[in-house]
Protein backbone atom coordinates (compact mmCIF):
# COMPACT_ATOMS: atom_id res chain seq x y z
CA UNK A 1 0.00 0.00 0.00
CA UNK A 2 1.91 2.99 -1.30
CA UNK A 3 1.51 5.30 1.83
CA UNK A 4 -0.40 8.35 0.87
CA UNK A 5 -0.83 10.22 4.03
CA UNK A 6 -3.28 13.36 5.32
CA UNK A 7 -2.40 16.15 7.55
CA UNK A 8 -4.74 16.70 10.26
CA UNK A 9 -5.23 19.95 9.25
CA UNK A 10 -6.95 19.29 6.27
CA UNK A 11 -8.90 16.78 7.91
CA UNK A 12 -10.05 19.50 10.36
CA UNK A 13 -11.15 21.86 7.40
CA UNK A 14 -12.77 18.82 5.69
CA UNK A 15 -14.73 17.79 8.56
CA UNK A 16 -15.95 21.08 9.45
CA UNK A 17 -16.97 21.81 6.27
CA UNK A 18 -19.10 18.43 6.20
CA UNK A 19 -20.51 18.74 9.46
CA UNK A 20 -21.37 22.76 9.16
CA UNK A 21 -23.67 21.54 6.42
CA UNK A 22 -25.07 18.48 7.33
CA UNK A 23 -26.06 20.14 10.90
CA UNK A 24 -27.64 23.31 9.19
CA UNK A 25 -29.75 20.77 7.12
CA UNK A 26 -30.72 18.74 9.92
CA UNK A 27 -31.85 22.09 11.90
CA UNK A 28 -33.51 23.53 8.55
CA UNK A 29 -35.42 20.23 8.17
CA UNK A 30 -36.92 20.37 11.87
CA UNK A 31 -37.86 23.71 11.99
CA UNK A 32 -39.44 23.39 9.01
CA UNK A 33 -41.82 21.10 10.38
CA UNK A 34 -42.01 22.87 13.25
CA UNK A 35 -43.15 26.09 11.34
CA UNK A 36 -45.62 24.38 8.49
CA UNK A 37 -47.41 22.81 11.99
CA UNK A 38 -47.88 26.71 13.24
CA UNK A 39 -49.05 27.52 9.73
CA UNK A 40 -51.80 24.95 10.08
CA UNK A 41 -53.10 26.65 13.30
CA UNK A 42 -56.06 28.82 12.98
CA UNK A 43 -55.57 31.27 15.44
CA UNK A 44 -51.61 31.39 15.55
CA UNK A 45 -49.64 34.27 16.88
CA UNK A 46 -47.31 35.70 14.84
CA UNK A 47 -45.54 37.48 16.37
CA UNK A 48 -45.26 34.78 19.22
CA UNK A 49 -44.19 33.00 16.80
CA UNK A 50 -41.26 35.55 15.41
CA UNK A 51 -39.97 35.27 18.74
CA UNK A 52 -39.88 31.62 18.97
CA UNK A 53 -38.01 31.41 15.70
CA UNK A 54 -35.60 34.23 17.04
CA UNK A 55 -35.56 31.34 20.00
CA UNK A 56 -34.45 29.02 17.84
CA UNK A 57 -31.18 31.05 15.78
CA UNK A 58 -30.07 32.01 18.75
CA UNK A 59 -29.53 28.41 20.12
CA UNK A 60 -28.11 27.46 16.03
CA UNK A 61 -25.42 30.08 16.88
CA UNK A 62 -24.39 28.80 19.78
CA UNK A 63 -24.55 25.25 18.05
CA UNK A 64 -22.91 26.29 15.32
CA UNK A 65 -19.83 27.60 16.82
CA UNK A 66 -17.24 25.47 15.51
CA UNK A 67 -15.14 25.46 18.88
CA UNK A 68 -17.97 23.72 20.09
CA UNK A 69 -17.28 19.76 18.98
CA UNK A 70 -13.82 18.79 17.10
CA UNK A 71 -14.72 15.74 14.95
CA UNK A 72 -11.17 14.96 14.61
CA UNK A 73 -10.04 14.90 18.29
CA UNK A 74 -7.12 12.07 18.49
CA UNK A 75 -6.34 12.14 14.55
CA UNK A 76 -3.01 10.86 14.04
CA UNK A 77 -2.64 10.41 10.30
CA UNK A 78 -3.94 8.04 7.19
CA UNK A 79 -2.58 6.53 4.45
CA UNK A 80 -4.36 5.35 1.63
CA UNK A 81 -3.92 3.42 -1.85
CA UNK A 82 -3.48 5.91 -5.06
CA UNK A 83 -5.25 2.32 -6.96
CA UNK A 84 -8.99 3.58 -7.15
CA UNK A 85 -12.42 0.97 -7.19
CA UNK A 86 -15.15 1.68 -9.51
CA UNK A 87 -18.46 3.38 -7.45
CA UNK A 88 -21.11 0.49 -7.32
CA UNK A 89 -18.59 -2.36 -7.30
CA UNK A 90 -18.86 -5.03 -5.37
CA UNK A 91 -15.53 -4.11 -4.01
CA UNK A 92 -17.10 -1.20 -2.52
CA UNK A 93 -20.80 -3.26 -1.38
CA UNK A 94 -18.34 -5.38 0.87
CA UNK A 95 -16.17 -2.26 2.29
CA UNK A 96 -19.33 -1.02 3.38
CA UNK A 97 -20.18 -4.41 5.09
CA UNK A 98 -17.14 -4.58 6.35
CA UNK A 99 -17.19 -1.01 7.99
CA UNK A 100 -20.50 -1.76 9.34
CA UNK A 101 -19.06 -5.02 10.97
CA UNK A 102 -16.38 -3.16 12.93
CA UNK A 103 -19.14 -1.14 14.70
CA UNK A 104 -21.32 -3.73 15.52
CA UNK A 105 -18.44 -6.06 17.13
CA UNK A 106 -16.94 -3.20 19.78
CA UNK A 107 -19.33 -4.02 22.06
CA UNK A 108 -17.91 -7.27 22.65
CA UNK A 109 -14.25 -7.38 21.68
CA UNK A 110 -11.25 -4.61 21.46
CA UNK A 111 -9.80 -6.20 18.54
CA UNK A 112 -11.06 -8.15 15.83
CA UNK A 113 -10.49 -8.99 11.80
CA UNK A 114 -12.76 -9.74 9.00
CA UNK A 115 -12.85 -11.34 5.57
CA UNK A 116 -15.39 -10.38 3.53
CA UNK A 117 -17.73 -12.42 1.96
CA UNK A 118 -15.64 -14.72 4.17
CA UNK A 119 -15.41 -17.72 1.69
CA UNK A 120 -13.23 -18.06 -1.28
CA UNK A 121 -11.19 -15.22 -2.03
CA UNK A 122 -12.15 -13.31 -5.01
CA UNK A 123 -9.55 -10.86 -6.65
CA UNK A 124 -11.25 -7.21 -7.17
CA UNK A 125 -13.70 -8.24 -4.80
CA UNK A 126 -13.11 -9.71 -1.52
CA UNK A 127 -12.18 -6.81 1.35
CA UNK A 128 -9.49 -7.62 4.31
CA UNK A 129 -9.95 -5.53 7.36
CA UNK A 130 -9.61 -5.24 11.06
CA UNK A 131 -10.49 -2.59 13.58
CA UNK A 132 -8.48 -2.22 16.94
CA UNK A 133 -8.81 -0.20 20.26
CA UNK A 134 -6.35 0.74 22.56
CA UNK A 135 -5.85 -2.01 25.55
CA UNK A 136 -7.65 0.59 27.96
CA UNK A 137 -10.66 1.26 26.25
CA UNK A 138 -14.32 0.53 27.65
CA UNK A 139 -16.78 -0.94 24.45
CA UNK A 140 -18.35 2.66 24.57
CA UNK A 141 -15.16 4.39 24.26
CA UNK A 142 -14.20 1.88 21.61
CA UNK A 143 -17.53 2.04 19.77
CA UNK A 144 -17.13 5.75 19.33
CA UNK A 145 -13.39 5.78 18.47
CA UNK A 146 -14.62 3.10 15.65
CA UNK A 147 -17.49 5.04 14.43
CA UNK A 148 -15.25 7.88 14.24
CA UNK A 149 -12.37 6.30 12.41
CA UNK A 150 -14.87 4.48 10.08
CA UNK A 151 -16.49 7.60 8.54
CA UNK A 152 -12.83 9.21 8.49
CA UNK A 153 -11.41 7.07 6.42
CA UNK A 154 -14.34 6.37 4.25
CA UNK A 155 -13.98 10.05 3.16
CA UNK A 156 -10.08 10.30 3.56
CA UNK A 157 -9.45 7.18 1.52
CA UNK A 158 -12.70 7.91 -0.80
CA UNK A 159 -12.75 5.31 -3.49
CA UNK A 160 -9.45 3.59 -2.09
CA UNK A 161 -8.66 -0.28 -2.26
CA UNK A 162 -6.94 0.05 0.97
CA UNK A 163 -7.23 2.19 3.66
CA UNK A 164 -5.68 2.64 7.33
CA UNK A 165 -6.97 5.33 9.80
CA UNK A 166 -4.70 5.71 12.89
CA UNK A 167 -6.43 7.58 15.87
CA UNK A 168 -5.42 7.91 19.40
CA UNK A 169 -7.37 5.32 20.77
CA UNK A 170 -8.05 2.99 17.87
CA UNK A 171 -7.56 2.23 14.27
CA UNK A 172 -9.29 1.02 11.10
CA UNK A 173 -7.69 -0.74 7.88
CA UNK A 174 -8.64 -2.38 5.24
CA UNK A 175 -6.89 -3.66 1.75
CA UNK A 176 -7.93 -5.85 -1.27
CA UNK A 177 -4.65 -8.40 -0.64
CA UNK A 178 -4.57 -9.73 3.45
CA UNK A 179 -2.03 -8.27 5.50
CA UNK A 180 -2.93 -10.37 8.49
CA UNK A 181 -0.18 -11.79 10.00
CA UNK A 182 2.57 -10.14 8.03
CA UNK A 183 5.10 -8.39 10.12
CA UNK A 184 5.48 -4.98 8.49
CA UNK A 185 7.83 -2.14 10.40
CA UNK A 186 7.50 0.78 8.02
CA UNK A 187 7.30 4.22 9.25
CA UNK A 188 4.51 5.59 9.46
CA UNK A 189 4.86 8.82 11.72
CA UNK A 190 7.48 10.32 14.80
CA UNK A 191 7.53 13.35 16.23
CA UNK A 192 9.51 14.77 20.11
CA UNK A 193 8.21 17.49 21.85
CA UNK A 194 10.40 20.06 23.25
CA UNK A 195 14.15 19.13 24.58
CA UNK A 196 14.50 18.43 28.23
CA UNK A 197 17.10 20.95 30.53
CA UNK A 198 20.04 19.12 30.56
CA UNK A 199 20.37 19.40 33.65
CA UNK A 200 17.26 18.04 34.84
CA UNK A 201 18.97 14.34 35.46
CA UNK A 202 16.09 13.25 37.59
CA UNK A 203 13.08 13.71 34.91
CA UNK A 204 15.73 12.50 32.28
CA UNK A 205 16.31 9.05 34.01
CA UNK A 206 12.46 8.90 34.83
CA UNK A 207 11.71 8.88 31.22
CA UNK A 208 14.37 6.28 30.25
CA UNK A 209 12.91 3.89 32.93
CA UNK A 210 9.42 4.69 31.22
CA UNK A 211 10.62 3.53 28.03
CA UNK A 212 12.71 1.01 28.50
CA UNK A 213 9.48 -0.83 30.53
CA UNK A 214 7.44 -0.68 27.78
CA UNK A 215 9.82 -3.38 26.06
CA UNK A 216 9.54 -5.81 28.67
CA UNK A 217 6.49 -8.30 28.70
CA UNK A 218 4.82 -10.52 26.54
CA UNK A 219 1.09 -8.73 26.39
CA UNK A 220 0.12 -6.56 22.78
CA UNK A 221 -0.44 -3.44 24.93
CA UNK A 222 1.49 -2.18 27.39
CA UNK A 223 2.09 0.77 29.70
CA UNK A 224 4.74 2.54 31.57
CA UNK A 225 4.60 5.26 34.28
CA UNK A 226 7.03 6.71 36.74
CA UNK A 227 6.25 10.27 38.44
CA UNK A 228 4.84 12.59 35.44
CA UNK A 229 6.03 10.31 32.92
CA UNK A 230 3.43 8.00 30.64
CA UNK A 231 4.41 5.44 28.50
CA UNK A 232 2.57 3.77 26.35
CA UNK A 233 3.26 0.67 23.39
CA UNK A 234 0.69 -1.68 21.60
CA UNK A 235 0.72 -4.02 18.61
CA UNK A 236 -1.58 -4.93 15.95
CA UNK A 237 -3.75 -7.89 17.08
CA UNK A 238 -3.32 -9.67 14.31
CA UNK A 239 0.94 -10.17 14.94
CA UNK A 240 2.01 -13.10 16.92
CA UNK A 241 4.17 -12.69 20.54
CA UNK A 242 7.33 -12.72 18.66
CA UNK A 243 6.23 -10.57 15.34
CA UNK A 244 5.06 -8.11 18.29
CA UNK A 245 8.30 -8.16 20.18
CA UNK A 246 10.02 -7.81 17.21
CA UNK A 247 7.83 -4.76 16.35
CA UNK A 248 8.40 -2.99 19.77
CA UNK A 249 11.56 -3.54 19.76
CA UNK A 250 12.27 -1.30 16.71
CA UNK A 251 9.64 1.19 17.54
CA UNK A 252 11.29 2.10 21.04
CA UNK A 253 14.39 1.68 20.27
CA UNK A 254 13.52 4.71 17.92
CA UNK A 255 11.51 6.31 20.40
CA UNK A 256 14.76 6.37 22.76
CA UNK A 257 17.21 7.20 20.29
CA UNK A 258 15.03 10.09 18.74
CA UNK A 259 12.81 11.39 21.98
CA UNK A 260 15.28 10.10 25.27
CA UNK A 261 16.07 13.99 26.12
CA UNK A 262 12.48 15.37 25.31
CA UNK A 263 9.33 15.62 26.72
CA UNK A 264 7.54 13.68 24.79
CA UNK A 265 7.30 11.81 21.69
CA UNK A 266 5.94 9.21 19.64
CA UNK A 267 6.59 6.92 16.83
CA UNK A 268 4.29 4.45 14.56
CA UNK A 269 5.58 1.82 13.05
CA UNK A 270 2.85 0.32 10.10
CA UNK A 271 2.23 -2.60 13.17
CA UNK A 272 2.75 -1.14 16.36
CA UNK A 273 3.81 2.08 17.95
CA UNK A 274 5.31 3.60 21.36
CA UNK A 275 4.86 6.60 22.90
CA UNK A 276 5.44 8.27 26.32
CA UNK A 277 4.94 11.91 27.85
CA UNK A 278 5.72 13.95 30.75
CA UNK A 279 3.22 15.75 32.52
CA UNK A 280 0.40 15.14 30.24
CA UNK A 281 1.82 16.76 27.20
CA UNK A 282 1.72 15.01 24.17
CA UNK A 283 4.07 15.26 21.29
CA UNK A 284 1.19 15.97 18.71
CA UNK A 285 0.61 19.15 20.53
CA UNK A 286 4.49 20.37 21.47
CA UNK A 287 7.48 21.12 19.24
CA UNK A 288 10.01 18.95 16.88
CA UNK A 289 12.93 17.71 17.25
CA UNK A 290 15.04 20.40 17.08
CA UNK A 291 13.00 21.74 20.84
CA UNK A 292 11.82 25.09 18.29
CA UNK A 293 8.59 26.12 17.88
CA UNK A 294 6.45 24.07 14.94
CA UNK A 295 5.36 27.42 13.98
CA UNK A 296 3.47 25.51 10.65
CA UNK A 297 1.24 23.14 12.84
CA UNK A 298 0.49 26.32 15.21
CA UNK A 299 -0.65 28.20 11.81
CA UNK A 300 -2.14 25.30 10.46
CA UNK A 301 -4.67 25.20 13.38
CA UNK A 302 -5.05 29.30 13.25
CA UNK A 303 -6.07 29.33 9.69
CA UNK A 304 -7.93 25.74 10.33
CA UNK A 305 -10.26 27.76 13.26
CA UNK A 306 -10.87 30.54 11.10
CA UNK A 307 -12.01 28.42 7.84
CA UNK A 308 -14.17 26.73 9.96
CA UNK A 309 -15.44 30.21 11.94
CA UNK A 310 -16.35 31.32 8.14
CA UNK A 311 -18.06 28.07 7.05
CA UNK A 312 -20.13 28.24 9.74
CA UNK A 313 -21.15 31.80 9.47
CA UNK A 314 -21.89 31.10 5.60
CA UNK A 315 -24.13 28.55 6.55
CA UNK A 316 -25.55 30.39 9.65
CA UNK A 317 -26.74 33.25 6.97
CA UNK A 318 -28.32 30.78 4.25
CA UNK A 319 -30.04 29.36 7.33
CA UNK A 320 -31.21 32.91 8.34
CA UNK A 321 -32.30 34.03 5.00
CA UNK A 322 -34.42 30.83 4.39
CA UNK A 323 -35.98 31.09 6.90
CA UNK A 324 -36.99 35.15 7.28
CA UNK A 325 -38.67 34.58 3.51
CA UNK A 326 -40.56 31.46 5.19
CA UNK A 327 -41.71 33.56 7.53
CA UNK A 328 -42.56 36.49 5.59
CA UNK A 329 -44.65 34.30 3.78
CA UNK A 330 -46.79 32.77 6.60
CA UNK A 331 -46.90 36.50 7.66
CA UNK A 332 -48.46 37.83 4.03
CA UNK A 333 -51.46 34.65 4.93
CA UNK A 334 -52.71 36.37 7.86
CA UNK A 335 -52.60 39.97 7.01
CA UNK A 336 -56.49 40.16 6.84
CA UNK A 337 -56.32 39.43 10.85
CA UNK A 338 -53.52 42.32 11.24
CA UNK A 339 -51.25 39.65 13.83
CA UNK A 340 -48.10 40.00 11.79
CA UNK A 341 -46.58 43.27 12.08
CA UNK A 342 -43.62 44.47 10.88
Amino acid sequence: MEPHIRAPFFTLILFKARASLLYTTSIFTKLSHFFLYLSKKKKVNMSKTKTTLLSFLVTVVILMNPSASNPTDGYIYAVCSPAKFSPGSGYEANLNSLLSSFVSSTVQIRYVNFTVPNKKPEPGVTVYGLYQCRGDLDPTSCSTCVSRANAQVGTLCSNSYSGFLQMDSCLVRYDNTSFFGVQDKTLRLNKCGQAMELNDQDALTRISDVIGSLGSGSDSYRTGGNGDVQGTAQCMGDLSTAQCQDCLSDAIGRLKSDCGMAQGGYVYLSKCYARFSVASSHARQTPNYNGEKDDKDDDDKRVGKTLAIIIGMVTLIILLVVFLAFVGKQCGKYQEDNSCKY
